[in-house]
């Protein structure tokens, strides 16, 4: 069976008339002036295949970049004969067949025999039996395949989270188009287990790309193809052999080979496929481990990963700099950031990359993540002021395990000034909350909970005051007033008139911090320590006094 990735329909998209259909590789970059964007269903697919395919324009066409813009103004398409590279190569897109297969490498299941020919020689001498036994294998059988379900996370395989549904590991079968998807899938993210068995792809295994996009996918293509850089080696679909550190350039890391694999061959019959539902001739069983390791030279801790990937989100993280970013809580994972370096003194900034949180931290450090993705935005150098809008995308990990797949669009038109203060902001409302109440000095364990529990409409209304124009102390107090009003209401014990007076002290508390804020932004607040304010409620005697 014959399945070339250059003509065959297997990347999903949505045309500008809104017409979804599934395209190959050349129809995807000559009809990228109508295509509106990659429309898998997965938002991990949609970023790995706007970066593979940003890595075969960019090994097509040396100065993509300046070009892509040039056919942006005019809206035309990519013209053929920038692509002719995919003609002379097309027997590399070659997804099955006798030949050599696109991103996959028949050594493996030599690898597979010896490993069971060994196998069958220890057991041999560990029992000392020889009358009888069955005889040395010879080739592979059913049983020494892996199931088709490791290409994607959705499906059980190992330690994936859909354990339950292990009894069917061998059961179902993906099409060719959906297992080049997960094939390509693997160049951008790829959780390596298995006890460096399976390898992470190059920036480890739970990078977070931003993405810009534009109403056409020619548009995003140009929006996110980085400025021309030499190519150092031949291109990861015409080689096995993984890149050194000094040979990495951009075609290499987009299209980065994470695992090695062979497909079995399709069944003869025609079924649905599991994954998109299409009827044709399915494949179920492949070999797979991990393939290329990322060359980067790191010791202890750090994480691994390519500071020169123009879709990596880079900042800065300072360990004694006051800020409580979602990567501190405890519940949080250690993905959400990244040493770019090893650690270095008390008080410098090392540079981390971004990461989402895992599934079982807080919902405030959820919600509040695409506040820090925003921050990022405003600070990175690749900024398009004229992007129709932006979007980080990522996995969501715990202890390696992929869980969730997820995809956060970050507002366009706002100030940076107006998400710094109001980071500020948040950090200091717990205080602010526990100073309120009659006993400021003890923690107050169901305000915290509340605060958080309304974290979700704490951001949502943040994204709206955004867009409002107003002041900056206006647009604080228009935020941050409702939820004080509603954690105070909630959590204040007594009659209706202490509510009242809780809620009025934690009012003036807010306003005041809020002032602080605007007036002197550069100045570190303290919310453990907030300056008293009258009209604080009073309950109780005092001590040696009368009441």
């Amino acid at each position: 069976m014959d399945y070339n990735l250059l003509e065959e329909k297997w990347i999903p998209v949505l045309y500008g008339n809104g017409k979804t259909d599934r395209v190959g590789i050349y129809q995807a970059l000559t009809d990228a002036c109508t295509i509106r964007q990659i429309a898998a269903s997965n938002p991990m697919d949609r970023v790995a295949l706007l970066r593979f395919l940003l890595a075969v324009l960019m090994w097509c066409k040396k100065d993509a970049k300046s070009s892509l813009a040039t056919l942006a103004e005019k809206s035309t398409g990519i013209p053929e004969d920038w692509l002719a590279k995919l003609k002379e190569h097309k027997a590399a897109f070659n997804l099955l067949g006798d030949g050599k297969r696109f991103y996959q490498d028949k050594t493996i299941l030599d690898d597979l025999l010896k490993a069971k020919q060994k196998k069958w020689d220890d057991q041999r001498k560990k029992t000392k039996t020889q009358k009888g036994s069955k005889a040395k294998p010879t080739k592979l059988n059913g049983e020494d395949f892996r199931p088709i379900g490791d290409l994607l996370i959705e499906f059980p395989t190992e330690t994936k989270i859909a354990h339950f549904r292990h009894v069917r590991d061998k059961e179902y079968g993906f099409c060719p188009a959906c297992c080049a998807l997960g094939i390509i899938r693997f160049c951008s993210w790829a959780n390596a287990y298995g006890g460096g068995r399976y390898t992470s792809a190059v920036n480890g295994p739970t990078p977070a790309y931003l993405i810009r996009q534009d109403p056409t996918l020619l548009r995003t293509f140009h929006l996110n193809c980085p400025e021309s850089r030499p190519s150092n080696r031949e291109a990861p679909w015409l080689c096995n052999n993984p890149p050194q550190e000094e040979e990495l350039d951009v075609v290499a890391v987009f299209a980065w080979r994470s695992r090695k694999l062979w497909l079995a061959d399709p069944e003869r019959e025609k079924e649905p496929c599991s994954y998109c539902g299409a009827t044709t001739h399915l494949i179920r069983k492949h070999a797979f481990t991990g393939n290329w390791k990322p060359p980067f030279k790191v010791s202890g801790n750090d994480k691994k990963f390519w500071p020169h990937d123009p879709h990596l989100i880079i900042v800065e993280k300072t360990q004694d700099s006051g800020y409580q970013d979602d990567s501190a809580e405890s519940d949080d994972v250690a993905t959400a950031t990244k040493p770019l370096s090893q650690k270095g003194k008390r008080g410098q900034p090392q540079k981390t990359t971004l990461g989402f949180p895992s599934p079982g931290a807080k919902i405030a450090t959820h919600t509040r993540f695409w506040r820090r993705a925003l921050s990022a935005k405003f600070t990175s150098n690749t900024t398009e002021n004229n992007t129709a809008y932006t979007t980080i995308t990522g996995p969501a990990a715990n202890k390696g395990l992929y869980q969730d797949a997820t995809s956060v669009c970050l507002p366009r038109d706002c100030r940076s000034e107006m998400i710094e203060t109001a980071r500020k902001a948040v950090e200091n409302l717990s205080g602010v909350l526990r100073s309120s109440t009659s006993n400021p000095d003890r923690q107050h364990p169901e305000r915290k909970a509340a605060l958080d529990a309304l974290s979700p409409s704490l951001e949502a209304s943040l994204k709206q005051k955004l867009y409002a124009h107003l002041k900056l102390e206006n647009f604080l107090k228009d935020w941050l007033q409702p939820v004080v009003q509603d954690v105070v209401s909630a959590t204040t014990p007594g009659s209706p008139l202490c509510r009242r007076a809780a809620k009025n002290h934690a009012q003036a508390l807010l306003n005041k911090k809020i002032k602080e804020l605007v007036e002197e932004p550069e100045q570190p607040s303290n919310a453990s320590t907030p300056t008293s304010v009258p009209g604080k409620p009073k309950r109780g005697r005092k001590k040696g006094g009368s009441k």
